[in-house]
């Protein structure tokens, strides 16, 4: 797979993904939501790890899907802790910087992608 196209989807589609789930104000069922999908992500992503262990990596779709669904859950679990913070402190200034903090967050993976292929070169 090209890095630039995953780079793009990392640092547009995460934050993007990011900002659609942070949306609405924090509630108890907003935060539940978060929770759920957290979940389903990691379980959908486990089933594609462990039970097609023999074709992952072998198999671009399934190894890719399963990659997306762990970083929704990524991305879904940094939701969560700042709506979480949000309920605490719902000032301006607080819902800016999580918000800023949050989207950079969602790429972090992209930092420990590049550090793998530069360790392995």
């Amino acid at each position: 797979m090209k890095l630039w196209l995953l780079f793009i989807a990392v640092f547009i589609g995460g934050p993007l993904i990011f900002r659609l789930l942070i949306r609405r104000p924090p509630s108890p069922r907003l935060a539940r939501g978060l929770a759920v999908l957290a979940l389903i992500s990691a379980i959908i992503a486990m089933i594609l790890r462990y039970g097609f262990a023999g074709q992952w990596g072998d198999d671009l779709a399934i190894t890719v899907v399963g990659l997306f669904f762990i970083w929704l859950g990524w991305i879904s679990v940094i939701a969560f802790a700042v709506q979480a913070i949000r309920h605490a402190n719902p000032g301006t200034n607080m819902r800016r910087a999580t918000g800023i903090l949050g989207a950079a967050a969602t790429t972090i993976p992209w930092f420990g992608l590049a550090l793998a292929l530069y360790l392995a070169a």
